[in-house]
């Protein structure tokens, strides 16, 4: 099976000293299809690589820095982004136009193009087998962890990387993901795959309700096995949900990942607004900080759309214990706490009990050391 590599450079982005440029070099053209952050204010190398994306199906490499965001920096932001692409193709001797260039960082700096164009030189020169650990370390920023996931079954494999931490609200989170797939797929179905995957994961994440100017996810085919399409859809969704839990996992700051489910809803996009409304609540999120079963306000954010709800037919749980039902179980309250202490991944259950329509987000709990890390991050 031919390899995928990867290159390493440092352009001095990151005040660690740590590696900052990634170079994704695919063995062949591979079909891809990417969605980006509908934040109207966009990164130079989003703007570059939407627009390169609109016009193929098809790509070779990827170029990715971390540290600089290349967003809020003019016209000059998406010529340096061109660049960096015109850079990477003619040390791998392929096309400009097959390269797609990302971002990730400090908003409203100019990108030292110089250093950047000498790091993607250092990146080429020595590639070596993909590794997804180390390819996730380069680009994060205030990660605490790498993020990465591989799954097989038979000859059926896909895996992928991601980075992102803070300012996580994806609405296409600052999120990057890339995900690949042995399963051979033309475009129109990898495109279809790829945005119903995306919103049952990246999309349905939040950490601060922040979204970002960068987020983008990419999903590569490799072309190399013919495998039933539900099989390469489980697949997809199983390595992307991991990741976008991973994310929210390690939400700046957090101690507790949040599920939040909505249930028995008339319509899907019901269901799937509540859930955002109260995996958003920072009212939710820092009661669930502090280990108080507070359904009052899941409740408040529950009735917080523009959907209506019967406040007295649904049902409030938090883990297996009934807060609410129409009315309060104080005494569910103090399991409900002992619940919140000793589980680090908590499910809140919203039954409005009146459809057959579900929808999970997945959200973290909000503290005081999230405020320490933004309020230090830029200075």
């Amino acid at each position: 099976m031919p390899e995928i590599l990867m290159g390493i450079g440092k352009a001095g982005l990151k005040e660690s000293g740590a590696p900052d440029l990634l170079v994704i070099a695919l063995p062949y053209p591979c079909t891809a299809s990417f969605l980006f952050t509908d934040n109207y204010f966009k990164a130079g190398s989003v703007i570059y690589s939407e627009r390169i994306a609109k016009e193929t199906e098809k790509v070779r490499a990827l170029v990715i820095n971390s540290g600089n965001a290349n967003c809020g920096t003019g016209e000059e932001g998406i010529v340096h982004a061109e660049l960096m692409a015109h850079r990477v193709a003619q040390r791998l001797e392929i096309r400009h136009d097959e390269v797609l260039v990302f971002s990730t960082g400090i908003i409203g700096k100019p990108l030292p193009i110089d250093n950047v164009l000498r790091a993607i030189d250092d990146a080429c020169s020595i590639l070596e087998p993909l590794d997804l650990e180390r390819a996730s370390g380069v680009i994060s920023t205030t990660d605490s962890f790498p993020k990465f996931d591989f799954v097989r079954k038979g000859e059926l494999e896909t895996f992928g990387f991601a980075k992102g931490a803070g300012m996580i609200a994806p609405s296409m989170a600052t999120m990057l993901s890339f995900v690949f797939t042995t399963g051979d797929l033309d475009y129109e179905t990898l495109r279809q795959l790829h945005r119903s995957v995306n919103e049952r994961t990246f999309n349905s994440i939040t950490v601060d309700g922040c979204e970002s100017t960068n987020d983008s996810f990419g999903l590569i085919s490799l072309g190399e096995v013919r495998a039933d399409l539900k099989d390469i859809e489980d697949q997809v969704f199983e390595v992307s949900n991991t990741l976008a839990k991973k994310i929210v996992e390690d939400g700046e700051g957090a101690t507790r990942v949040i599920k939040v489910t909505v249930k028995r809803a008339t319509l899907e996009m019901k269901a799937r607004e509540i859930a955002r409304a109260v995996a958003n609540s920072l009212l939710v999120k820092t009661a669930v900080y502090g280990r108080d079963p507070n359904w009052g306000r899941i409740a408040s954010a529950v009735g917080s759309t523009e959907f209506p709800i019967d406040p007295f037919s649904m049902k409030i749980y938090m883990g297996s214990h009934l807060l609410y039902d129409g009315k309060p179980h104080p005494k569910a309250e103090k399991l409900a706490k002992k619940y919140l202490e000793e589980n680090k991944e908590v499910e809140i259950t919203v039954d409005l009990n009146e459809g057959k329509n579900s929808w999970t987000y997945y959200s973290s709990d909000i503290g005081y050391e999230y405020i320490k890390l933004n309020a230090e991050y830029h200075t």
